[in-house]
Parts: structure tokens; sequence; C-alpha cells
């Protein structure tokens, strides 16, 4: 296509890609399960570490405190684990936890103070330290740090526990809970009337495991159970489509004996509805390995690829170009119209930005560009407009996390940190 005579822009190809990418806070993650009291083996943690995934739940057994404040020995070892999956750069999922054996209310402490002094410990560690927590998961209690088999989950006992720990997390980190009704609790209606989700997310660990994804939702409607309590499966969906759109949302797929994980259709939606950004890559090995067997029937590069690898590369945020257009203006600046399409099942949670760039033999010319990656919620196509002066180069897209400039990669088939939208020549 020629602009004007004097000039010629000369497209590249931008095909979808199938690979995973390896772009930050999304995706498949591990637990990585360690004791307060004890220290990490740096050079023989690494070898643990997966390639290719970018998050990491870091769960930290704290059954050793149970009587007693933290010390400066598990202090010590707790900042040592953050700082070593920030060297790795894996963003973070922390839960703190006193069981990791299903026994809740034995091994939490006896005295609710305790487990508030720990939430301030941990609290006050994660404002002293630099780290990579984009999540902070659960609020202690219950068994696995799952928020059930408590004595702490009682309305007092939430506000509490939510009110000692959100004054230490600031504008970076979530917090996530284990249900819709212990959100609800935590967030006022007239809040979620007004459109204000906060910092409070959703960790789902019982995903299919049932039509109540094993409790996570309820029987009764939400005329008759309230605000606080849990609705039907219908109705608690709905909300959490919602709540999604705002909040990262992730957990663990399990197997369960109402059917449906096994249906490709079925599986795709649940976790389009509930906009899922994560989940754990090792359970429930049934369920992802039935995944892995499944063939889909697409019109599309999907086609005939499986279930677990389309569920992988579109957990979060994956963002395609689709289509790029360069006019001359009278002013003599050329006026750059890009399309850029969320097919993630999700919105990125944590702010990024976009740049146009220049690149001549020996110069670069970068153009911040207006857009909102954030708000781009899943499905959407957001079109961006660039003007800038003509120059003999090629012409790049970079994406970036805003907080440390980590690179986003386009899900279209080039494997490069900036995407080469094309060349401008005389």
């Amino acid at each position: 296509m020629k602009v004007k005579q004097k000039w010629e822009w000369v497209p590249e190809e931008l095909p979808e890609s199938t690979e995973e990418l390896e772009n930050p806070a999304r995706g498949w993650l591990e637990i990585y399960t360690f004791q307060a009291e004890n220290g990490i083996a740096p050079l023989e943690l690494r070898w643990s570490l997966r390639m290719g995934e970018t998050l990491a739940l870091v769960l930290i057994n704290l059954k050793a405190y149970r009587e007693r404040a933290l010390d400066d020995i598990a202090l010590e070892n707790i900042r040592s684990m953050l700082s070593f999956f920030m060297q790795y750069q894996k963003d973070v999922i922390l839960r703190p936890t006193y069981d990791t054996e299903g026994k809740g209310r034995e091994r939490e402490p006896d005295k609710f103070d305790t487990v508030l002094t720990h939430i301030r410990q941990i609290g006050e560690l994660l404002q002293q330290t630099e780290h990579s927590v984009c999540i902070f998961q659960g609020l202690l209690v219950g068994s696995w740090g799952e928020m059930h088999d408590s004595r702490y989950l009682s309305e007092q006992h939430l506000r509490k526990l939510y009110d000692t720990l959100e004054s230490y997390l600031g504008s970076e980190i979530y917090l996530a809970v284990r249900t819709p009704a212990i959100w609800r609790i935590l967030t006022g209606e007239e809040q979620f009337q007004r459109g204000d989700m906060g910092k409070t997310a959703i960790f789902d660990d019982g995903i299919l495991g049932s039509m109540t994804h094993l409790g996570t939702f309820g029987t009764m409607t939400r005329d008759a159970a309230g605000w606080k309590a849990a609705w039907t499966r219908k109705e608690e969906l709905e909300f959490l489509e919602q709540i999604t759109k705002d909040t990262p949302c992730g957990g663990e797929a399990v197997l369960g004996t109402d059917g449906g994980q096994d249906n490709a259709d079925f599986v795709l939606s649940e976790l389009k509805i509930m906009h899922l950004t994560y989940l754990n890559c090792a359970h429930d090995r049934r369920v992802l390995d039935d995944w892995k067997s499944i063939n889909l029937k697409t019109e599309d590069v999907w086609s005939e690829h499986n279930l677990y690898d389309y569920a992988g590369s579109h957990l979060g945020y994956r963002f395609i170009v689709r289509k790029v257009e360069i006019k001359k203006c009278l002013s003599g600046k050329f006026r750059l119209e890009i399309e850029i399409e969320n097919t993630g099942f999700a919105a990125p949670f944590q702010e990024m930005e976009l740049l146009l760039v220049l690149q001549s033999e020996d110069k670069v010319w970068e153009y911040p560009v207006e857009f909102d990656a954030k708000r781009c919620c899943s499905g959407e196509k957001n079109k961006i407009i660039q003007y800038f002066c003509p120059r003999e180069s090629q012409v790049f897209l970079k994406l970036r996390r805003k907080k440390d400039r980590r690179p986003v990669r386009f899900a279209n088939r080039k494997k490069a940190d900036c995407l080469l939208l094309g060349s401008l020549h005389k």
C-alpha cells in the first residue's frame, strides 16, 4: 500500500499464534510449600522452578508458631523466600497458613490475638521488603489456608482479620478470599452497587468439583439468603462474572461427580465466566489429564489443539494485534490505527504501558500510546490511534508492565518482545 509516492509502507503479516506466552502475573502455577522456621536452599530450590511459568503460589506453614509470635528467624526465612522468587522473576501469590493436612481447627492458634499478631508481622515484612507478591491469598485460617474448617470465620472475626491486613497491602497487592459470600462480608452492598470492587479478589479451589464448586456456591436464592450468605450456582456465577472483571480470580480444577469436566464447551464457559487469571497445573491431575485428551473443534488456529493448551494459553489476558492501517495526514504526520483484541479469559489486573517504536539503522524513537490495558476485558477490541513524524524505519509496538517494565508479548506469531508491524521507506 502506498501512502504517498514519496513514502511506502510495507506491512508485516501478523497471524495469530498458539504459543503459550510467558507474560507476567497470569497462567499456570505450582505450589511451593515452606516451613516458616526453616530456611531455604536457593541453589537447590531453583531447580524446582518450572520454565515458562511466571506465577508461583508460595505457601508458608506457620504451625510452629501457633502459640507465639513469629521470631526473627521466621521473619528472615520468609523474607528470603520472597527475595528468591523475585530474583527469578516469579510473581508471587502468598498464602500463609497453619495447616497443610486438612486439620485447620487443630493447627490454628487457640488465641485469636495470635493470628492478628502474625498478620501484622507479615504485613510489616511486606512493607519493608522488596518482593513480587501480587496476591495475598486467604487470611491465614482454615484447612490448607482455604478459609473453611476454622473457628475464626464469623463475620466479626473476618472483619477484624481483613481490617488488620488491609493497611499493609497498599495499592499493588490484592487480597483473595475463598468464596463470593466471604467477599460480600468484606465488601458492602452499597460499595458493590457503586461499581467499586476494591482490592478483594476470589480464589476458588473447587472449580468444577461439583455444581456448587465444592461449597463455593450455595443452594438458596439471593433473596432468601441475603447479601452475606451463599447463593445458587446461577446467581453466584453471574456475580463472579461482574466482580472478576476488575480483580484476579484463580484456583484449582477438581475432579467431581456431577459431570462436565470433560466437556470442552462447559469447561471453557465456566473459565470465561469466572475470568480466570491463574490455575494450579498440578491439581487435580485427573481433570487436567482429561483436558489434554480433548481436541477442540473450532474454525480458527486452535482447531485440533487440546483443551489443556487452549485453557492455559488463555488464562488471564492475551492481546492480539488484529489490524494495522497507516495514512498520511495533511499536516505531514502519519496516522497509525491499530486494533488490539484481548482474547484471554480476563483483563490484566496490573497497570501496563504501550509504546510505538520507530527504529532506523542508528536511532530509536519511542512514542507513548494511550491504551488502558487494565480495563481491556475479555473479548474486547480496542482501536488505538497514534500520530508520528515519518522516518525511514521499522515500526514496532511494545507493551510492558508499568511497575517493572517487564515485556508483555502479543499473541501474534512473532517471539520478540517488540512486535514488528511493518516498515516505512522512501
